[in-house]
């Protein structure tokens, strides 16, 4: 079980890592000069992810070889 939640955290940490590399997500700090506070924001961008998304289904389907229509048609 401890193996099951290494993975677990192992994934989590390489998609993060992945995800600021491609620019999935960013952050952003600002600090108030006349107190302690720290602001941190925090954004995703879908719209990109969905972009690396098509890519990779489009490069998918090449290297295949097969098309979307091709399993949705009846046999």
């Amino acid at each position: 079980m401890n193996r099951f939640f290494t993975l677990i955290f192992v994934l989590i940490v390489l998609t993060v890592c992945v995800g600021f590399f491609r620019g999935w997500f960013s952050m952003t700090t600002s600090r108030e000069n006349l107190s302690e506070k720290l602001d941190i924001h925090f954004q995703v961008d879908k719209s990109k992810m969905q972009q690396d998304a098509n890519k990779v289904e489009e490069k998918t389907k090449a290297l295949l070889g097969t098309d979307k229509d091709d399993r949705l048609s009846p046999q």
